[in-house]
Order: structure tokens, then C-alpha cells, then sequence
């Protein structure tokens, strides 16, 4: 009979299953940190307007401040989910959300295009690795059943977080300056810092094997193998996993236009709307993305992740099915939004657009939770977000200024965004075909080492 792993000294320590009062402290420090992980992010463009004047920047600078964030982000994102498979990740967190608060702060005091080029780049490390360790962190905080609610209530933070960076980005440049956007936004993160390393570091798998094992207070013998370490046998086992790889490919067109959209959007609307006769306001532009992203980002995200959970009673592949819906409905409606010159019915469509894409937010990250096993998870997510962010978001502030460039900015999101949008949608649907089978065969793999 094969020796066991032995199991770590600290295991003892840990929580087989956390309580429901640890779960939702877990989920709301997690959540609000995900408020201010979006807010730190999307008050550049909030304020960006106000930078290209002060600094003289133009557009293709302005879109290398986007993406040189992205792309750090992108680079940090794999070895820090690594981390996360092999360290405790309530630390991770913790470490990860100080780092970036510190360099948004910093961005207030830069005098030039390259020192704030440098520390929109750090702050990229710092939000890298708390994606992949807030996921696995919640995979483990709450049974299987529940996952696409609560990845979607996790998910709001990113369109809470958004609107705050672009209201509140605006309405301070307005009135105190841009630097004084990056102070604001960014002191609370290191508050946010302490009440994640207060957080239960929960058992990885804890339910995800309902039957044995973990649940019934079993030493946590596979949980801390050799494939956090080895990242070569993890991607092996990785190129088994068919599904994994559509949600890649998904996520880096869905990126690539909801990043770069939401980049620009502060500017767009005061480009395109601005008359002669009526100026839009930096303030009222941002109210505007503020109030598009979390009207339509919230009520699409509460029920997308509910049309998910209840399509995936009925059928293996219900929660890719609502994903690939949404960016297939949102597709054409970017497109209408981004033909009206007029301010009222943009901003109706784009609310509708808005819900639908965000269909996808919680169910695409709860279908990687289904088909990957524990053990993997971190890693996983943060390989696809190595990739969705390199060949995604980290690219559009780039792709799209160089187009604005040479076009207009207008010209420039009407080639990429509904294009961008609907081959994630076409890329979901392939999956339809390989999820049930992967998803069988993570739970065949749990079982076959809990025995």
C-alpha cells in the first residue's frame, strides 16, 4: 500500500468546513476588497482627461498607461496563482491588496508620463495575485451548489468598484484634482489589508467531496501535493481538460472588449457628446459610466448568476449556456450604442448590453471552479488570467488608442467591441460539448484520492 502525503504540521489548525458567519466575514472583506481592486484600477480613466491636459498626453500614451498596468497583471498573475496553491491564501490577499493601495497612492505624486507609467505597473503586481486566491479562497468557503451565486456576488465588486473609480475619479479631479482621486481611492485598501489576514484559511476541497474525506474531518492528504510546485504537471493535466481551454479563449475576447471599452468609456463620452454650445463635464461623464456600468453590471450579474444556478439543476452545461447567451445578445447591442450620437438612448441600449454581458462574469469562473480539481485552482485561474489579460484587456487600451490615433475613438470601439464580443459568445458554445464529461471526471478524480 502506497505511503500517504504526510500531512502539513499546521493542518490541525485549519477548518475542515468554515462556518456560515466565517464564510460571509470571508465573503464581504473579499468582496469589498474587489470594490477597491476596481476602484484603484478604473480612476485612471476617470481621470484621464484631466492627466492628458497636465501632462500632455496623447492617445497612444494614454493607452500604454492601460496597458502597462494589464500587462504586469497579466506577467504576475500566473506565479502569484501558483503561490497561491502552495502558501495560505487569506496571507496573499492581505499582502497583495497593501502593495496596490501603496502604489495607487503614488500615482498622485507622479510629474511625468514615465513615473506614472511605473506605478500604474506596480500596482499591476499587487492586484495580481489576489484573483487567483479570492477564488480558490471562496471555492472552498461554500458547497459546489452555491458557487455561481456567490463568484457573481463576488463579481459585483468589480462593477461597484468601477462605477466608484469613475464617479468619484471624475467628481475629485473636478473639484480638489486628479492627484487627489489616487490619495482617496487608495488609502482604504491598506484597512482592507488587516481584516483579510483576520480571515479562516479554509481546508482546500472542503466541499467538494460531500460524502467523505474532507467533510467527515479527514487529514487533507492530497491538498498539498506536488502540483502547486511542479507547474509543468500541473499544465499536463491542464491539456486534459478540454473545457478549461474554451474558457480561456472565451475570456480573452470578453476581456479584451469589456477592458478596453471600459478604459475609454469616461473618455468617449466626452468626446462624443460634447457640443460647442453644451461641453460634457468630466463629473457628469462620469456619472454617466458610473451609472451604466453598475446598473446594468449589477442587476446582469445578480441574475446571470441566478439563470446559472438554476439552468445548471437542469442540465451540466446550464451555467456556459447563460454565459454564451449573454455575449451573443450583448454583441449587437454594443454596436446600436455605439451608433447613437445622441446621450439618452446610448445610455439606455448600453445598460442593456451591460446586463446581458454580465451574464457571464460569475458562471464562466464557476464553470473553471467545476471542471478543475481543488488542488489545481489557484494555478489554473491564474494561467487563465495570464492569458486573458495578456491577449485581452492588457492589449485593448493599447490597440484601440493606436486606432483612435489614426480614426477616432468612436471608429476604433466600433471595430473591436461587438466583434470582440461575439467570438467569445461562438467560443462558449463550443464548450457546450466537453463540460459535462470534464465536470464527471474532476468528481471521478476527487473520489479516486479520497479513497
Amino acid at each position: 500500500m502506497p505511503a500517504k502525503t504526510p500531512v502539513p504540521e499546521n493542518t490541525s489548525k485549519r477548518l475542515r468546513q468554515p462556518t456560515q458567519g466565517q464564510a460571509r466575514f470571508a465573503l464581504t472583506v473579499l468582496l469589498i476588497i474587489n470594490i477597491l481592486n476596481y476602484a484603484d484600477r478604473y480612476v485612471l480613466s476617470a481621470v484621464l482627461p484631466k492627466i492628458r491636459v497636465d501632462l500632455g498626453l496623447n492617445f497612444l500614451q494614454e493607452g500604454l498607461l492601460g496597458s502597462s498596468f494589464l500587462i504586469v497583471y497579466a506577467l504576475a498573475t500566473l506565479p502569484l496563482g501558483v503561490w497561491g496553491d502552495r502558501s495560505v491564501r487569506k496571507n496573499i490577499v492581505g499582502l497583495c491588496v497593501g502593495i496596490w493601495s501603496v502604489a495607487t497612492v503614488l500615482a498622485g505624486l507622479a510629474r511625468n508620463f514615465t513615473q506614472l507609467f511605473i506605478v500604474r505597473s506596480v500596482l499591476g503586481i499587487g492586484e495580481a495575485g489576489y484573483a487567483p486566491a479570492s477564488l480558490s479562497l471562496l471555492g472552498d468557503y461554500f458547497p459546489k451548489a452555491h458557487r455561481g451565486r456567490v463568484l457573481s456576488y463576488w463579481s459585483m465588486g468589480t462593477l461597484i468598484g468601477a462605477a466608484i473609480g469613475f464617479t468619484m475619479g471624475g467628481l475629485i479631479a473636478e473639484n480638489l484634482g486628479w492627484r487627489w482621486a489616487f490619495y482617496i481611492v487608495g488609502l482604504p485598501g491598506l484597512l482592507c489589508a488587516f481584516l483579510a489576514w483576520r480571515m479562516a484559511e479554509p481546508t482546500r476541497g472542503a466541499f467538494d467531496n460531500s460524502e467523505e474525506g474532507l467533510a467527515n474531518g479527514e487529514p487533507e492528504q492530497h491538498l498539498h501535493g506536488g502540483i502547486g510546485k511542479d507547474f509543468g504537471i500541473t499544465l499536463q493535466k491542464l491539456l486534459k481538460i478540454p473545457t478549461y481551454w474554451v474558457l480561456v479563449g472565451a475570456l480573452v475576447f470578453s476581456f479584451f472588449t469589456i477592458g478596453g471599452t471600459s478604459f475609454w468609456l469616461t473618455s468617449y463620452i466626452v468626446d462624443t457628446f460634447s457640443t460647442p454650445f453644451s461641453p460634457m463635464s468630466l463629473t457628469k461623464a462620469g456619472l454617466i459610466a458610473g451609472a451604466v456600468l453598475v446598473i446594468g453590471g449589477l442587476v446582469g450579474t445578480v441574475v446571470g448568476g441566478w439563470l446559472a444556478d438554476t439552468f445548471q439543476k437542469r442540465l451540466p452545461e446550464g451555467r456556459l449556456l447563460v454565459a454564451a447567451g449573454g455575449l451573443l445578445i450583448g454583441a449587437p447591442l454594443v454596436l446600436v450604442a455605439l451608433l447613437f450620437h445622441t446621450l439618452w438612448p446610448f445610455i439606455v441600449v448600453f445598460i442593456l448590453a451591460a446586463v446581458t454581458l454580465n451574464f457571464c462574469t460569475g458562471p464562466l469562473n464557476a464553470v473553471i471552479q467545476d471542471v478543475v480539481a481543488p488542488e489545481m485552482r489557484s494555478t489554473a485561474i491564474g494561467l487563465s488570467l495570464l492569458l486573458a489579460h495578456l491577449l485581452g484587456d492588457a492589449a485593448a487600451p493599447f490597440v484601440i488608442g493606436a486606432l483612435a490615433g489614426k480614426t477616432s475613438l468612436q471608429l476604433a470601439l466600433l471595430l473591436t467591441a461587438p466583434t470582440g464580443l461575439f467570438i467569445a459568445g461562438l467560443i462558449c458554445l463550443l464548450g457546450l460539448r466537453t463540460v459535462s464529461r470534464d465536470m464527471r471526471r474532476m468528481q471521478e478524480t476527487i473520489q479516486h484520492v479520497a479513497s
